[in-house]
């Protein structure tokens, strides 16, 4: 048999082999909801984080604004990140040289909502408890983690 026929001829065959594997593969797991597959979620638990201006990571940490309330980078969301950085942006104080992040929702300003339903949420641990992300970025948690 011709050699080039054969190579076809097994081509084919392990096309036949390989496709219906492949399509069992299926949708890259969404745990939230959102569109964006949770190995790229910045905030895996959180479907809020998928629509602008909700997509931003303002300290660039891989964890969304939306899932973010540790201001302090201190990998644990508490009092300190309420009463250090978040009231001070809250009545509109400057809040540099403190890291960013406080304007949760990212619609360029620090208000109630912000705290009700993003800080607030985090602090009682909800949304995968009183820490960072949950984000399926696997640099998250480090510094320029976009």
């Amino acid at each position: 048999m011709n050699r080039q026929i054969l190579a076809g001829l097994l081509a084919v065959f392990w096309l036949v082999l390989a496709l219906p594997s492949a399509s069992r593969a299926g949708v890259a797991p969404d745990d939230d909801g959102d569109g964006i597959p949770d190995v790229l979620d910045k905030c895996t638990m959180d479907s809020r984080n998928a629509t602008p201006p909700s997509t931003c990571d303002s300290d660039s940490d891989g964890y969304g604004n939306v899932c973010d309330a540790d201001f302090n980078q201190n990998f644990v969301v508490n009092s300190v990140d309420f009463a250090d950085y978040f009231m001070p942006a809250f009545k509109g104080f400057d809040p540099s040289p403190w890291p960013e992040g406080m304007d949760m929702n990212c619609n360029s300003a620090v208000g109630s909502v912000d705290f009700s339903d993003f800080f607030i949420p985090k602090f009682k641990g909800a949304l995968g408890g009183a820490v960072p992300g949950p984000s399926g970025l696997s640099c998250a948690g480090q510094p320029n983690c976009n």
